[in-house]
């Protein structure tokens, strides 16, 4: 029996397998399958290897921490649990201080909402009921987290599974697909939220907004200049938490430390994952000590909170995103595949968006309307030609580019003009 003939035979068919490959081994950008296919990596497993694969110092790090203990529990401290901690505090943004870890962005974003609305009840005075999230959003796939995420295509055949009570959505500053200009779309989509919260849930009922600096599943959504910042602002006026997912989009992914940099924000809450484990499973909300208040011990906890083995992934992680500058090098590199694909000038690429080394390319036919057939045909010729890459966006048509932050410019501006090329061909 092949290796592929055992993931049919004993797998769940839950996973989308879109690439006929058995992965082995990786290095830096490049991948390798169990029939030594090499590929350059432009997905990063939805983001995850910020750092490059098998980065050496990570790796030594795991490897010293395995010799050392494996798992507690944080019913004790262990080590590279508290030092984790203490570096997250140090390059978050604001007065975000107090951590605690989860292993998954779903777990991350569950105790995000959690907190909230047990802060607003114990030390506001609310009722908790609501939290806001947006269209387009996604925040995970548990029950109240895929009631956050808007997309349908999750929620299928699910029921009230998916209708956690207390989710409302509000219209997203998707400003490409909006009927009008930019300014427009995005004075529209923060008035609807300001709106929302004095005149139909009223902010006694209002726990807290949930907001992506970069809605990453919905087509790499990039918020109009300052719109972020206005929406903390409106959260303040109505003495609403501001919970901001960086799920996606922290560790140096949009050529800052955290996207919500862009915009100067505070925020109350802010979740994380992917990236942060370098590799492993960990995950985390980080808040500041007023809103750590509501917390009582043994409010919060899963079995795998703080494994040292990945908060010591997790640390070593960070220290080569600052010792390298990936962060710096994501913006550059980003901005020369961004600038080239927008020269191209085809016609089929309505947009190019993104922020760093978080870039999504949305593909249209006549009129803006969504163009999926040309998106994965982009993706197929892609992979013939040794490249592994993200689709995404509500309606299938974009094409994501999220390598490793290490990329050089010389692997992305190949792999640009391999890109346009095969957007030329899907034409």
């Amino acid at each position: 029996m092949s290796l592929e003939e055992i993931g049919k035979e004993y797998l769940q068919k839950a996973y989308p397998i879109v690439y006929p490959i058995v992965l082995e081994r990786a290095r830096g950008i490049e991948i390798w399958d169990s029939k030594g296919n090499r590929y350059l990596d432009f997905f990063s497993g939805f983001g995850v290897i910020n750092y490059g694969h098998s980065h050496p110092k990570i790796v030594q790090a795991v490897k010293d921490q395995m010799e050392k203990i494996a798992h507690i529990g944080m019913i004790y401290y262990n080590v590279p649990a508290l030092q984790l901690a203490k570096k997250l505090a140090e390059i978050s943004p604001g007065d975000l201080k107090k951590v605690y870890y989860a292993n998954s962005g779903t777990e991350a974003v569950e105790g995000s909402i959690k907190l909230a609305k047990k802060y607003s009840v114990k030390e506001q005075g609310k009722t908790g009921a609501y939290v806001i999230a947006f269209d387009y959003a996604f925040h995970g796939r548990g029950a109240l987290t895929l009631t956050l995420t808007h997309e349908r295509k999750y929620k299928r055949l699910l029921g009230h599974f998916a209708n956690y009570p207390g989710v409302v959505h509000l219209p997203s500053p998707y400003c490409f697909r909006f009927p009008g200009d930019e300014e427009t779309c995005k004075q529209y989509t923060l008035e609807k939220v300001d709106e929302y919260i004095r005149y139909h849930l009223g902010p006694e009922n209002v726990a807290a907004i949930i907001m992506e600096p970069v809605m990453g599943e919905g087509g790499i959504i990039v918020p109009p200049d300052g719109w972020l910042k206005e929406l903390e602002k409106i959260a303040r006026e109505n003495d609403v938490l501001l919970i901001v997912d960086e799920v996606q989009s922290g560790f140096g992914r949009t050529g800052k430390i955290f996207g919500h940099e862009w915009d100067n924000v505070n925020a109350d809450i802010m979740t994380m994952g992917k990236a942060l484990g370098a590799g492993l499973p960990l995950a985390g909300t980080i808040t500041t000590e007023k809103i750590d208040s509501a917390w009582e011990p043994g409010d919060h906890n899963v079995t795998f909170s703080g494994n040292p083995v990945a908060c010591a992934a997790g640390l070593a992680g960070i220290e080569v995103l600052l010792e390298e500058k990936l962060h710096e090098n994501a913006l550059k590199v980003g901005e020369l595949i961004m600038g080239k694909l927008r020269d191209s000038s085809l016609s089929i690429i309505g947009e190019v968006r993104g922020r760093g080394l978080f870039i999504g390319v949305e593909l249209v036919k006549e009129g803006k309307k969504p163009n999926p057939e040309a998106t994965k045909k982009v993706k197929d010729l892609m992979f013939k030609k040794g490249y592994i890459i993200g689709t995404g966006g509500m309606f299938g048509n974009v094409v994501r580019i999220e390598p490793p932050l290490s990329v050089s410019a010389e692997q992305a501006d190949k792999m640009t003009d391999d890109l346009i090329e095969s957007i030329k061909e899907a034409s």
